[in-house]
Parts: C-alpha cells; structure tokens; sequence
C-alpha cells in the first residue's frame, strides 16, 4: 500500500477520526521531531515575543480568539 493509498482512506474518514489519526501519529514520533525553527523563524518569534511583552494589553486570551473566529464566520 502507497502513501497515497494511505491518504486516500484516511481522507475518506470523519473529521474526528482524522484528527485522531494525525494524533497518533504525532504521538508516535520522537521528541523534538518537527520542532526545529529555522533562522528566520526565530527571529521572527523574538520580534512576536518582544512586541508581546512590550504592549500586553493588545492581547487577547484563548477565550477572546475564539469569539472572534466565531463573529468573523458569522456564527
């Protein structure tokens, strides 16, 4: 069986059963795997980091993030 043979039936499968298989095979992998950040991603997440740090009243919280979500698809 392919790759794509593999992909095929998982992409036949429920949203949630997807999301249980990408899960697994997360679990799966060793740690650190697929968390390495290139120059240009580190730089790029100390200038969120330090713009973060320097105006904490323009975040939001998790809660906030969603409730956007939702009114920007107007549910």
């Amino acid at each position: 069986m392919s790759v794509d043979d593999v992909i095929n039936l998982i992409s036949a499968l429920s949203l949630s059963d997807q999301l249980r298989v990408v899960q697994a095979i997360w679990d799966q992998l060793p740690n650190g795997v697929g968390t390495e950040l290139s120059l240009e991603q580190r730089v790029e997440l100390d200038r969120r980091w330090a713009e973060y740090k320097a105006n904490l009243t323009s975040c939001f919280t998790e809660e906030e993030f969603r409730n956007r979500i939702r009114a920007a698809r107007g549910q």
